[in-house]
């Protein structure tokens, strides 16, 4: 999956980077964050995705910011643990609605 130009500069910008030197490692890591959110039952919804952005955002930046500590659980930002299972509990009432 590629990150499109316009979430990678946003993700940056929430992680006050300003160079390019980074920018395939943060995509990567973008992607990887993805792949946790979807794993964990949260896509990203097709409108009023603000949250959604943050939390991936978020995520991005932990990963960026403990990229060093291989072999070790870093716990995740305190307040992204409520964001995501917000989500969570919405993305499945919406999916219970839509199933009948």
């Amino acid at each position: 999956m590629q990150i499109a130009y316009n979430q990678l500069a946003a993700c940056k910008a929430y992680m006050r980077i300003d160079t390019g030197d980074d920018d395939a490692l943060i995509s990567s890591l973008m992607q990887a964050a993805i792949a946790y959110l979807h794993q964990a039952g949260i896509d990203r919804p097709v409108e009023n995705y603000a949250q959604y952005d943050m939390a991936l955002w978020s995520l991005t930046l932990h990963y960026y910011d403990h990229r060093d500590a291989v072999g070790s659980e870093t716990p995740l930002p305190i307040g992204l643990r409520p964001i995501l299972t917000q989500m969570k509990l919405r993305q499945a009432s919406e999916e219970a609605c839509a199933d009948g």
